[in-house]
């Protein structure tokens, strides 16, 4: 069976982290690609009118340049071109019937996952069609597979290999209003899209 790997998320801006995460998962778990899926009008981010998410057409254009040097990366716009709200559930259905059978699809997310899971009303449909693979924020790790087995009980779940770090989008974006350097927080090719757009610079 074939493995692929799949990181959803806003990228608001995307991170050197979240491309770490991915080539560990694909090292670790012999993923044959990482397809980097950014959202196009998720439910969570919407709502929320303190959120400063970008347009999705600038969010993956920063997304596809971060990850163009990588052969087994992919920038996927499958959300991004999918009209209305975005939901992760429907995309793993989508990968499922397209793919088929023999690759299994393995979603790449955070702890913070295992909670939303915990409490979604279509948790089981949703961990029928992938398996997890969590990257822990702290460096405490010792029970955290166990613990994260019994909140979802059913689950296929593993661990990503991969150090700690407490940085964010959020703590980006604010660094950027602040004037303050993103260079070796942010991919080098997204890093001059910031620059030269001026995303998420003060209007002052």
């Amino acid at each position: 069976m074939k493995e692929l790997g799949l990181m959803g998320g806003t990228f608001n801006p995307i991170r050197e982290r979240e491309l770490l995460i991915g080539q560990r998962a694909l090292d670790q778990f012999g993923l044959y690609k990482v397809l980097f899926m950014t959202n196009g009008s998720p439910p969570h981010k919407r709502t929320d009118p303190s959120y400063e998410l970008l347009d999705a057409e600038l969010r993956w254009e920063m997304v596809q340049a971060a990850v163009r040097h990588n052969r087994k990366f992919e920038a996927s716009r499958m959300e991004v071109d999918r009209a209305g709200t975005t939901w992760t559930i429907d995309t793993l259905h989508q990968l499922r019937s397209e793919l088929g059978p023999c690759v299994r699809i393995n979603f790449i997310c955070g702890a913070d996952t295992i909670k939303s899971l915990e409490r979604y009303a279509r948790r089981e449909e949703f961990l029928a069609l992938c398996r997890l693979l969590v990257a822990p924020r702290d460096p405490a790790r010792d029970g955290l597979l166990e613990d994260w087995r019994r909140l979802l009980p059913g689950a296929e779940i593993e661990l990503i290999d991969v150090p700690a770090d407490s940085s964010s989008s959020s703590m980006v974006r604010e660094w950027i209003r602040d004037g303050i350097s993103v260079r070796y927080l942010v991919p080098g090719p997204a890093h001059r899209i910031l620059r030269r757009k001026k995303h998420y610079q003060r209007e002052d």
